[in-house]
């Protein structure tokens, strides 16, 4: 059930940002992603660390899940910027609310949906971008789907009464607007 409040508050959203991805598109190259990255960069890098230390089970693997701006810091330097370019790279205004556990998974519901949605463009975008590693893309790699399942069941244990989902579906509404937002200015959707 959360699950579905979590989907159905942020379809909109998320079927109009999906449409609009440069690195979407069938001749989608290096410079698309390059320009995905630096963006998703910008503006996950300014809070995931608050967003993974609050309250998570250990079964969940907080730590490695809070590693998504050290992937996208990966793909960076190996499309060549040094440390300076990264730390020149525009950061969003913190528009995501993390104040309670209901708020965080509706934010975080927007980050671990984007890896199964990377785990789909990778089979099309990284061998055009070979040999660039495309860590971003690679995500969890074959546990994807476990940690999908891990989150899920998370979601459902926490967002159990109405007050709950509405305020995770909520955050995951504003988490989805404020990216799509941040994209469509860096010139990325």
């Amino acid at each position: 059930m959360a699950m579905q409040t979590l989907r159905e508050a942020t379809r909109d959203i998320h079927d109009a940002f999906e449409t609009g991805l440069r690195i979407a598109a069938p001749d989608a190259g290096r410079d698309d992603y390059l320009a995905f990255i630096a963006a998703m960069y910008g503006w996950l890098q300014p809070f995931e660390a608050r967003l993974w230390q609050a309250g998570w089970p250990a079964h969940l693997e907080p730590q490695l899940r809070s590693s998504k701006s050290a992937w996208l810091e990966a793909d960076l330097r190996a499309a060549g910027l040094d440390d300076e370019a990264i730390a020149r790279l525009p950061r969003a205004p913190a528009a995501v609310h993390l104040d309670s556990a209901a708020q965080r998974i509706g934010t975080a519901y927007v980050l671990e949906g984007a890896q199964l949605g990377s785990q789909l463009l990778s089979r099309t975008l990284k061998p055009r971008l070979a040999p660039w590693p495309a860590r971003w893309l690679s995500g969890y790699g074959e546990q994807a789907s476990g940690y999908w399942l891990a989150f899920r069941k998370e979601a459902e244990l926490r967002l159990a009464d109405d007050a709950a989902r509405e305020e995770a579906a909520a955050a995951a509404r504003a988490a989805f607007s404020a990216l799509a937002g941040w994209f469509r200015e860096r010139g990325a959707a």
